[in-house]
């Protein structure tokens, strides 16, 4: 626990835990806890969870059969932090590749950068040796059919990302997203997602956290790395997550703009874990070392339509 001590944060009991956005994720935090409970690193346990929901064509707005921008591309974004060195790797707008949460954890490991985007990171993922989908494999044709008949309404809806916290039984920490982005969205539009500290932050010793919805009104408010500082600060989860959502809501209307949906998971270096939301319908998946893998229902905070 050397790194912990350095920082001046405090050692912990090693327990591991894992906590993910969406009743989606409930796979993904499953699969985790398999390496998990074997000893395995957080890391190894967030990739492999998240690759499982890059893969399953149901999900409509992560990898495989994800939302379409406006040309009809399939442009997918995602990110991993190691929470031991603050590393991350990020890439943004990549086509033609089922498991982005992978050449990014490439990116974090194999480079001296932390962001990677577009044609860029595509080149970077074949000399990595990840191999290129066929695109009717990536695109089934359900969401083709949906595109074609909502591509003339100009108008992006759907915004859901996988984001997941981990914390493995030597007390290191990680976290790890993908999404494919809004529906409908302009060529090139990143969202929160992929950017440090507002669609994710995580610190080994402190917690981390992770956030999906709109990513414009996430991004105005650095979500993801307050709800760590707060955790840092002696808040417990709840505490942080509920005043983070809170306060960006809040932040947004005395701006003079109307917030759509913003919602965070998080976990403190306990293995304790939270989630908050301003809009009706979020639920999280969780597990750890000492209760099962489920699925936790959670009422907003406050109500965007309310």
């Amino acid at each position: 626990m050397r790194f912990k001590k350095q920082m001046g944060v405090e050692d912990t009991k090693n327990m591991w835990s894992m906590v993910a956005t969406w009743p989606f994720s409930l796979q993904c935090v499953e699969k985790g806890a398999q390496i998990l409970r074997d000893g395995g690193a957080a890391m190894d346990a967030a990739e492999a969870g998240v690759r499982l929901v890059e893969t399953d064509e149901t999900v409509d707005s992560v990898g495989r059969g994800g939302y379409l921008n406006a040309a009809g591309e399939l442009a997918l974004d995602a990110a991993m932090m190691d929470g031991n060195t603050l590393k991350m790797g990020v890439v943004a707008c990549v086509r033609g590749f089922e498991h982005p949460v992978s050449i990014a954890r490439k990116v974090m490991e194999n480079t001296r950068h932390s962001i990677l985007v577009g044609p860029h990171a595509e080149e970077f993922a074949r000399k990595m040796g990840f191999t290129e989908a066929d695109p009717d494999y990536l695109i089934p044709k359900n969401v083709w059919k949906k595109y074609e008949e909502e591509k003339n309404k100009r108008k992006t809806s759907g915004h859901d990302t996988i984001g997941c916290v981990a914390l493995d039984a030597g007390g290191s920490m990680c976290v790890a997203t993908s999404t494919s982005g809004a529906n409908l969205r302009l060529p090139g539009r990143v969202g929160d997602t992929p950017i440090i500290g507002s669609g994710f932050y995580v610190q080994t010793g402190v917690g981390g956290a992770a956030a999906t919805g709109l990513g414009e009104d996430i991004m105005r408010t650095c979500c993801s790395f307050r709800v760590v500082e707060l955790m840092r600060g002696g808040m417990s989860p709840r505490e942080a997550v509920e005043t983070v959502v809170l306060t960006a809501h809040n932040t947004l209307l005395q701006c003079g703009l109307r917030p759509d949906c913003i919602a965070l998971v998080c976990m403190n270096a306990r293995g304790e874990t939270a989630g908050a939301c301003n809009h009706q319908g979020f639920s999280y998946a969780c597990v750890s070392e000492n209760e099962p893998p489920r699925v936790i229902s959670v009422p907003p905070i406050i109500d965007k339509d309310a």
